[in-house]
């Protein structure tokens, strides 16, 4: 069964290229390499930070976030890091403008160095920063939304009585705002337009998630006109992030709903089929996870992660041979991927393939040979294999 959500923040800036850890050149963000330079610039610095943050997007987990630091060591120390950080924090906050993404980014950060005592000053300041920037975000929506909508446009209307008109105010109402992120600042700060709009929808809470999963509800079987481009973008951004939300305090089943409204919506957005698949893996509902992971893969066939968690739900099903397959695909895209090799080994013992387990192990310890558990395999399988020789 897979253990973790594998990958929880997948709303990344496509002009942000991932870091690449196996590279020795580390760069900056004008192409100059960092290892000349005895300052580091903090343009650089913001520059890998943010590559930093796409990896943690892209399923980073605690091992694979201290390859990033090692990597920059001792060209960029931890106290340098958080020097940096605290001049950045500085900046951001004295910023206009909405951070909700990068805030995200940083508390799951937090979250991941919490077990890493070296990374931890970094993780924590990154996460204290992520709060920091979630309350001014929360705290600016309301004054822009206040400011937007005179008092008119938010105070509950005559009730209609024929179905056309109601449908046609209602859809006046979700439409006014110039963003999903007035709209749902509407929701939660104004409680009679709140009321409206759930009484229009047929609702008795006022509860903007839910309001948000109705108008989901009703737009796909045409109840209401189809949002408009950017209004939808940013509903299944919401419905992304709450996901993310609902995950992280372990209602997976909440998750999903969520998750599978953004792929009402948008039925070609690979990081909600994937977290998909990861919820129900954490859930041991095993065959739709590969169902889910599938199409995340049929998305972006060369989608490292569904890859992995693929295999990891298939070898909890006992499915040894098609998760042989599901991790070789992912070493075919990253060849230095230690814990697919790793798993690879497992599944070879299972099918009582012990020499090709051995070399898999081998190959996972000349790329980590710190990896325990393959430390231990290893051993195991050298000493079952030297005692079958002598006997």
């Amino acid at each position: 069964m897979i253990e973790r959500i594998g990958q929880w923040l997948k709303l990344i800036p496509t002009t942000i290229q991932p870091y690449d850890p196996e590279k020795d050149d580390v760069k900056g963000k004008n192409g100059d390499s960092i290892a000349t330079h005895p300052v580091v610039k903090d343009g650089d610095l913001e520059f890998l930070f943010y590559q930093l943050l796409e990896g943690v997007a892209n399923g980073w987990q605690e091992s694979r976030i201290e390859q990033f630091f090692e990597k920059l060591e001792p060209r960029i120390s931890l106290e340098t890091w958080l020097d940096w950080l605290q001049r950045y924090r500085n900046q951001l906050i004295k910023s206009s403008h909405g951070h909700s993404q990068l805030a995200v980014r940083m508390i799951r950060l937090g979250e991941l160095t919490a077990t890493l005592p070296f990374m931890r000053g970094v993780g924590d300041l990154a996460y204290e920063i992520g709060k920091e920037l979630l309350n001014q975000t929360k705290n600016n929506n309301f004054v822009n939304s206040f400011n937007s909508h005179p008092q008119e446009n938010i105070d509950k209307t005559e009730e209609k009585t024929s179905t056309n008109e109601a449908t046609e105010s209602l859809t006046a109402k979700i439409n006014s705002p110039t963003s999903l992120g007035e709209l749902l600042s509407l929701l939660q700060k104004d409680e009679n337009f709140a009321s409206e709009i759930a009484h229009q929808l047929n609702l008795n809470t006022v509860d903007p998630s839910v309001i948000i999963a109705k108008i989901v509800e009703q737009t796909e079987s045409d109840s209401l006109p189809i949002f408009s481009g950017s209004i939808s973008e940013e509903l299944v951004e919401y419905l992304f992030n709450l996901g993310l939300e609902k995950a992280s305090a372990g209602d997976f089943e909440e998750a999903l709903i969520s998750w599978n409204q953004a792929i009402t919506l948008n039925p070609d957005f690979a990081p909600a089929w994937h977290n998909k698949g990861s919820a129900l893996a954490y859930l041991n509902r095993l065959p739709e996870a590969v169902q889910s992971f599938e199409q995340a893969i049929a998305l972006n066939v060369n989608d490292l992660d569904s890859w992995y968690d693929r295999g990891s739900a298939l070898f909890s099903m006992g499915q040894w041979q098609e998760a042989i397959i599901s991790w070789e695909r992912v070493i075919g895209i990253q060849p230095n991927h230690y814990q697919a090799w790793y798993h690879r080994g497992l599944a070879l013992e299972k099918l009582k393939k012990l020499g090709d387990a051995l070399n898999s192990y081998g190959k996972c310890l000349s790329i980590n040979p710190l990896f325990t558990p393959a430390q231990k395999r290893q051993e195991k399988l050298n000493f079952l294999l030297s005692s079958n020789s002598e006997n």
